[in-house]
């Protein structure tokens, strides 16, 4: 089996997020997917089988189980599409579990047209305040559960308790962001996923699904720039495409692996 390790939303080698891309001759079983993400033990390990030119149906596996959208393992699954499979197209089309996502090529740049997610108020227990280390601002609840916090350098610095976290939320990923307060971006986050088996998944591009909306109605700006701020670190560049209910995330990416899974 084709294998590719691609750093997505990463400026450069070793950082933005790691995506493990398997490209297949013909579906598999989600048995062997999962015990493949869980070797590979990245965030998320994408499987690809091509259905005609430019076509493709894509699954993604954490260590702990299926999801039903990956932006970074989506990026890195378009890279690989360009640079080793279809060095031609202008785009690509994915078939996922979220729906249709394509992905444009424009020179460096991918750029991924994703669902957009509209939170509902979450009720905030007085604790989480505590184990975050950051006044909180509001709570708001897509398939993830997104906190917003009065400062940005509290989101750098902190470092919760995996049991904490999954009392925040204990099935999906728990977004943190605050407006920034450098005149290089116009918000940061980090993503911390202990549900899924990651404590903190580097850059996240289906958390930006929920933050590119809210921020949108924050800023009043439907262009913005994104900093993911962890260890690695990554830059998306983002736009809300409220009247068609879609969002779009720019990044790019950088081939670290080319080789051979034996099976």
């Amino acid at each position: 089996m084709k294998y590719y390790i691609v750093d997505a939303f990463a400026e450069k080698l070793f950082a933005g997020n790691q995506a493990g891309v398997c490209v297949l001759d013909a579906p598999i079983d989600a048995e062997l997917m999962q015990n493949i993400a869980i070797e590979n033990n990245f965030s998320e390990t994408a499987f690809l089988v091509n259905k005609g030119p430019g076509d493709y149906d894509l699954r993604w596996f954490t260590p702990g189980g299926e999801i039903n959208f990956c932006g970074h393992a989506t990026m890195g699954s378009a890279y690989v599409v360009k640079r080793f499979l279809e060095p031609e197209l202008e785009q690509v089309h994915f078939n996922a579990l979220c729906g249709e996502l394509i992905v444009r090529y424009e020179g460096e740049y991918q750029v991924l047209n994703a669902p957009r997610w509209v939170g509902v108020d979450k009720p905030v227990k007085p604790e989480w305040e505590k184990y975050l280390g950051a006044k909180i601002l509001e709570c708001k609840k897509t398939r993830d559960t997104m906190i917003v916090v009065d400062d940005p350098e509290a989101i750098r610095k902190m470092h919760p308790a995996e049991k904490d976290l999954l009392e925040i939320d204990d099935d999906m990923c728990v977004i943190v962001t605050a407006k920034s307060n450098t005149p290089d971006c116009d918000f940061v986050c980090r993503v911390f996923a202990p549900a899924g088996g990651i404590y903190e998944d580097p850059v996240t591009g289906s958390a930006h699904s929920t933050l590119i909306p809210y921020w949108r109605d924050k800023l009043g700006k439907t262009h913005m720039e994104s900093h993911q701020l962890s260890r690695r670190g990554g830059v998306l560049i983002c736009d809300d495409l409220k009247d068609a209910d879609r969002v779009e995330m720019a990044g790019k990416c950088a081939c670290y692996l080319q080789g051979e899974l034996f099976l």
